[in-house]
């Protein structure tokens, strides 16, 4: 049974009105948006992105956060040594203590925390930090780029988790763009892909989605990576990742004496830290790459774009 026009007039108007108040609340950083696109000459922008920064604690503020703790533990133990009917009481009260110390920590942790922004355009992105000038980047300067992945677990059954993408620039910087930037303009919040998968598929339609960082990333940059990885792979050059090594000839692992002809490739298989290469005749070859599981989605791409039957599953 299909959604009644009215109730798909009502979705469609709701929609408009959290968008509305999207774009309201990020006027100013549009605007900026346009200026810095300007001003670096990349262009309109395509989106606008946020994520909640906390600077890491130097070394002079975790010793004050940690200076409380042997000076309460000394006092405990003069105390029941020295005057243990006075100490009684006074130990009695070290839950309501303990609790007033971790809340001081969670504020002294939190103390700088900032929000950092990324605008995003055709010809690069641009982060921005307040009181700092935008450190942009440039899509023709950028030279590798993997999905970034690490490892939760051991080397017999690694567990990864996403962390976003790492850009490789013509200087050699890396520039890690978190998976926790979120779309300014989503209506939704962190929580809007989510609540479209819960949907029904008519009800979900009304509700369309807005690019997260990982399209623009995608998009932009791992494109134009992947279109010049197979011209080198064409030239008869060499394309690694991991222990992967691509060539014109085939796919070769890191102790494999030969490479496995593209003609004998049945399919690939590629997960983070792992690929299997199913032949068409003979033992399947696995490359397990518990180190670092990062680039693989990338490596699917590029194998794609060679006209590899190949498939990536983002499932650590």
């Amino acid at each position: 049974m299909g959604m009644r026009p009215v109730a798909r007039q009502q979705l469609e108007e709701q929609y408009r009105r959290m968008v509305g108040q999207a774009q309201q609340r990020s006027a100013a950083n549009w605007r900026h948006a346009v200026q810095v696109g300007q001003a670096l000459g990349l262009g309109e922008p395509l989106g606008l992105y946020h994520t909640e920064v906390t600077p890491p604690l130097g070394a002079r503020r975790v010793l004050l956060l940690l200076a409380p703790i042997p000076v309460f533990a000394g006092a405990a133990v003069l105390l029941l040594l020295w005057a243990p009917d006075a100490a009684v009481p006074i130990l009695g009260v070290s839950p309501v203590l303990a609790g007033a110390y971790v809340v001081v920590c969670v504020v002294v942790s939190r103390r700088g925390r900032f929000t950092r922004w990324l605008y995003g355009y055709p010809g690069g992105l641009a982060e921005v930090d307040p009181g700092a000038p935008p450190r942009p980047v440039r899509w023709d300067e950028v030279t590798d780029v993997v999905d970034h992945w690490t490892s939760d677990g051991s080397e017999s059954q690694s567990m990864w988790s996403y962390e976003g993408f790492l850009l490789t620039v013509g200087d050699g910087r890396t520039v890690t763009i978190p998976a926790n930037y979120q779309n300014a303009l989503d209506p939704y919040g962190p929580g809007g892909g989510f609540f479209a998968a819960l949907l029904p598929a008519e009800v979900a339609a009304a509700f369309p989605l807005v690019r997260p960082i990982a399209d623009l990333i995608t998009e932009q940059a791992v494109a134009r990576v992947v279109a010049r990885q197979v011209e080198a792979v064409r030239a008869g050059r060499v394309v690694g990742r991991g222990d992967v090594r691509v060539t014109r000839d085939g796919i070769i692992g890191p102790k494999d004496a030969a490479a496995a002809p593209w003609a004998a490739v049945e399919r690939i298989e590629l997960w983070p830290g792992r690929v299997r290469v199913r032949l068409t005749s003979g033992k399947t070859r696995k490359y397990n790459n518990y180190r670092d599981g990062s680039g693989y989605a990338v490596l699917c791409r590029l194998l794609l774009a060679l006209g590899v039957n190949a498939s990536y599953e983002a499932r650590g």
